[in-house]
């Protein structure tokens, strides 16, 4: 083997982190055309730079074969079990449902929530349409099965009967059909026989 085409050799694949002995059996196998006693400057560094390249890709493929391997079995590649990204640890099942469950009362509370908004609107808009006066509905709660609109136009008419409202147009419509339905089951029962 040349001496000169080994130091060059191991010149060009110092960072490669092969060991001198591999480097002296490739140099031995792919320089065996170069004379140990050769002086070809030429020669020699084209030879060196073509065990260096195979150098290279000889370590690149080993690094890449020992990264793929399982330490547990030397034998097999490393097969990907998961297709997950790693850092992204599994979320454990009851942590899952909780999350689930939290959600869904979330959820629930937020409907609850528009619910009553749209009643509390809706009572607030038949107070308004009724011209009912404020010192009335202070603490004034319609039962939830109750419409809005009828159960104020009742108190109108109410404070209308009670002469604690004036009437309007609309309140004395409304008490003239109050009293023309009240004559007519009144009448109704009346005749009907029992």
């Amino acid at each position: 083997m040349n001496k000169t085409l080994f130091d060059k050799v191991k010149a060009k694949c110092k960072d490669t982190g092969l060991s001198e002995k591999y480097l002296k059996a490739i140099t031995e196998k792919m320089g065996g055309s170069i004379e140990d006693d050769s002086t070809d400057e030429t020669a020699i560094e084209a030879i060196a730079n073509q065990i260096a390249e195979v150098s290279v890709e000889t370590q690149g493929e080993a690094t890449r074969w020992a990264n793929k391997k399982d330490p547990k079995d030397p034998k097999e590649p490393k097969e990907p079990k998961d297709t997950k990204d790693p850092k992204e640890p599994k979320e454990p099942e009851d942590e899952k449902d909780a999350r689930i469950k939290a959600l869904e009362e979330k959820l629930a509370k937020l409907d609850a929530d528009q619910v009553k908004n749209a009643r509390a609107a809706a009572v607030q808009a038949a107070i308004s349409k009724h011209k009912i006066p404020e010192w009335r509905t202070k603490g004034l709660s319609v039962p939830d099965d109750e419409d809005p609109d009828t159960y104020m136009a009742s108190i109108k008419q109410d404070l209308i009967t009670q002469n604690l409202m004036p009437a309007d147009a609309e309140g004395a419509k409304a008490t003239n059909e109050k009293a023309i339905d009240e004559a007519a089951d009144s009448l109704l029962e009346s005749i009907t026989v029992k």
